[in-house]
């Protein structure tokens, strides 16, 4: 029998077989191994035997070339189990006569071991990866659904992919329900144009803010700021718009120039009551100076020309009566004449509301009769009550000035 030349090894361009520690057998047309390449099965001490039947030195479980080619036939890949929980892959690749003169086999034989390594490792990370995009997508969902302000994702087109659920409030209706629908439902329609605007001018990751009016679920309009963001995902692009109701800070400012017009009010009318006080005192000054000239003087001028004492003790006693009436004393100052001279401090307003009360008139007549509000009235009444001393007396100002002499 002649021997047959040996098969050469095959080029491994690139490296495939070192990277995946392939063991190559090349054997004859009678399956008996002419060369090896690369590394042995460490489970399999004869795997890289020349001289061996390629289904002994592999351990296959056949007894002939027949067998082995029926049980694993050639250009399939065949999962091999060996002994202590080993396996490999089997490839029985047969060579053409173009390729080979004498024709024969390839064996290709793969561990598993690093290839199930690699899927466990693949297998670890990817569940790891699942985890923590769950993690991320339940605490996204956590923060989008808890947001005190109506937000919604958008795509390019403006049609709402996810609304949460202040979004679903403001419109009166659930937030799953969005979906589906326009982003200008959510707006007043004088704001859909300056909004799509903005989405169409972001670039990736731009954000545009601006006034505009939202809409509500009964068919209103309320101020807010929106804030519009662009999402670059994989392959494609989001729309983030968030409503930040402003109605609060309007009804803020709304008071403030309440506030406002009211202490301007307040003012102007403290500024009239005092310009009263100084009129009122002036008139009171006027009155006295003209008192004093009208008969005081005289009375002095008299005393000085008169020789008789009794004539100047006359004129001493008419002065001391003037000088009574002009404090309103008539004896000695008892709580009721210090009252009497109390009426002197009283204003004009508040004198004709003494007057109209010593004639029995009621709060609500004094107030018809002067024109003047219920509240201004009483509080006409505070401030006599308080400039007479009767604050905290039982004494009503009806049986006060009941007892005085008529004011009118």
């Amino acid at each position: 029998m002649t021997s047959e030349p040996a098969i050469p090894p095959l080029s491994d361009p690139g490296g495939v077989i070192d990277a995946w520690s392939d063991l190559v057998l090349f054997a004859d047309l009678s399956g008996m191994v002419r060369a090896v390449q690369g590394q042995p099965l460490a489970y399999l001490p004869d795997s890289a035997r020349v001289g061996l039947p390629f289904w002994r030195a592999l351990g296959l479980k056949v007894r002939s070339l027949e067998e082995a080619l029926v049980r694993y036939p050639v250009l399939t890949i065949h999962d091999v189990a060996c002994a202590g929980g080993r396996n490999f892959l089997l490839r029985v690749i047969p060579l053409a006569v173009e390729v080979a003169r004498p024709g024969g086999f390839v064996i290709v034989a793969t561990d598993n071991r690093p290839m199930e390594n690699l899927c466990q490792t693949f297998e670890e990370r990817l569940e790891d990866n699942i985890s923590a995009l769950s993690d991320s997508i339940a605490l996204f969902n956590a923060l989008f659904d808890t947001a005190k302000d109506p937000t919604i994702l958008a795509d390019t087109s403006g049609v709402v992919l996810s609304a949460n659920v202040a979004a679903g409030a403001r419109l009166g209706q659930p937030a799953p329900d969005l979906a589906g629908c326009d982003v200008d439902s959510l707006l007043a329609p004088g704001s859909r144009r300056t909004v799509r605007q903005a989405m169409d001018s972001l670039g990736r990751g731009g954000v545009w803010t601006g006034r505009v009016e939202g809409a509500d679920g009964s068919g209103g309009e309320y101020p807010a700021e929106a804030t519009v963001r662009r999402i670059r995902l994989t392959g494609y692009s989001l729309f983030q718009l968030i409503l930040h109701d402003l109605s609060r800070q309007a009804e803020l400012r709304a008071d403030l120039r309440d506030q406002k017009a009211e202490v301007e009010k307040m003012n102007i009318a403290l500024m009239r009551v005092i310009k009263t006080v100084e009129e009122d005192r002036r008139e009171m000054r006027q009155a006295l100076t003209s008192q004093v000239r009208q008969q005081m003087l005289p009375a002095l001028e008299r005393i000085a020309k008169a020789e008789a004492a009794d004539v100047r003790e006359g004129y001493r006693a008419v002065i001391e009566e003037r000088l009574a009436d002009l404090a309103g004393d008539q004896g000695s100052p008892g709580p009721d004449m210090v009252q009497d001279a109390a009426l002197y401090r009283l204003s004009p307003r508040e004198m004709e509301v003494c007057q109209l009360i010593q004639l029995g008139r009621t709060g609500a007549e004094i107030a018809g009769l002067l024109n003047l509000s219920f509240e201004t009235i009483q509080t006409h009444r505070k401030n006599i009550r308080r400039k007479l001393g009767l604050r905290g007396s039982r004494t009503s100002l009806y049986a006060y000035l009941r007892h005085k002499p008529p004011l009118s």
